[in-house]
């Protein structure tokens, strides 16, 4: 055997050596034929299970150098195709006629009209290495991640996430408080906010689920508004908190709130109903509070303590007059018996 022919010979194991490897490390190619590759390009995608929003994405194969072998249906240095969901498919094959390194692009083509997703920008590049060898053409690929690491696939990576709801569109009726009576001083009046699961959105100030608002006198305040980022039905429950304000009857109304939120189109969307004690629709939180006054009460919600009404008064200035009256009268009667000669007066009489 002739020098050339063992060198021949060593470089066809070299390739022989090199396509097994290429084969067991980088899978993501194909091969019918040695001559041929077929890429195979993976997408994973992430989302909500309970989500109908579209997951279909476009792809491009690219050519790095012009009239480079292409797979059936491109348009010229260029094969756009689809992948659905979480899914494989296989572009080419490609047929190699002549030896050459042939180098491509894969990446994803990113719509900023797909509202909620996050598109994976990795850039792929193939090459292709084809050789002659004994047994004719033979193609090999290795392929590089953007940062220029050797991988063993091409996949893409989509994550599914709607926007959250606006909060600034959210239905936010009003705690509304009324007081009956006339108190001299305006009694102070909490009101509660409490989810039904703590883990549920709240407006700022709230801690564990709660958020208390206070009202002094009557009026009207709201809780604020939240946003949400998930989807599904929430609750939650307004009441007023009984504080012992003396002289006042408390109300004892619990409204519910209920959100309907649900993905329109990669934003979430939220429907709010609001309801009483005999869950009728209300579109305002109303409490009542009466005041009464209460004799000898102090606080500040009772101001009469020591104070005369008019029939006291009344009684004592009566009470005052038959004692001067009486005191005149037995001064007089006195007087008449100590002067009974002088007037002529019988004391038999």
């Amino acid at each position: 055997m002739s020098i050339l022919e063992k060198i021949r010979e060593k470089r066809f194991l070299v390739y022989i050596l090199l396509a097994c490897l290429f084969a067991l490390v980088f899978p993501q190619a194909v091969q019918a034929a040695p001559n041929e590759v077929t890429l195979v390009v993976e997408q994973v995608f992430t989302k909500p299970a309970a989500s109908m929003a579209a997951d279909t994405f476009t792809y491009t194969l690219t050519a790095l150098q012009h009239g480079s072998p292409m797979p059936a249906g491109s348009n010229g240095n260029t094969c756009t195709f689809t992948i659905s969901g979480t899914d494989t498919i296989n572009i080419g094959p490609v047929t190699y006629g002549m030896n050459g390194i042939y180098s491509y692009e894969i990446k994803q083509t990113v719509v900023s009209a797909q509202i909620g997703y996050t598109c994976d920008r990795q850039v792929y590049t193939v090459e292709v290495y084809v050789t002659h060898t004994a047994g004719g053409l033979q193609a090999d690929v290795v392929v590089y991640s953007e940062k220029g690491l050797k991988v063993s696939t091409i996949a893409f990576e989509n994550i599914y996430e709607p926007l959250a709801s606006d909060p600034s569109i959210m239905v936010d009726p009003p705690v509304k408080k009324t007081v009956f009576g006339a108190p001299s001083v305006d009694g102070s009046f909490t009101f509660k906010l409490e989810a039904e699961n703590k883990s549920n959105p709240m407006p700022t100030g709230s801690a564990e689920g709660v958020k208390l608002m206070t009202i002094v006198g009557p009026g009207e305040e709201d809780f604020g508004t939240w946003s949400y980022t998930k989807a599904g039905i929430y609750h939650y429950s307004i009441s007023e908190v009984n504080n012992g304000e003396v002289g006042y009857s408390y109300d004892a109304t619990v409204y519910t709130i209920t959100d309907y939120v649900t993905d329109v189109g990669g934003q979430l969307e939220v429907v709010r109903t609001v309801t009483n004690a005999a869950d009728k629709p209300v579109d305002s939180y109303d409490f009542i509070n009466k005041y009464t006054s209460v004799k000898g009460a102090g606080g500040p919600a009772n101001r009469t303590k020591g104070a005369k009404t008019g029939d006291e008064a009344m009684t004592g200035l009566s009470q005052a007059m038959l004692f001067i009256s009486g005191t005149v009268l037995m001064a007089y009667v006195v007087y008449l018996i100590m002067n009974r000669k002088k007037w002529g007066i019988n004391a038999n009489t």
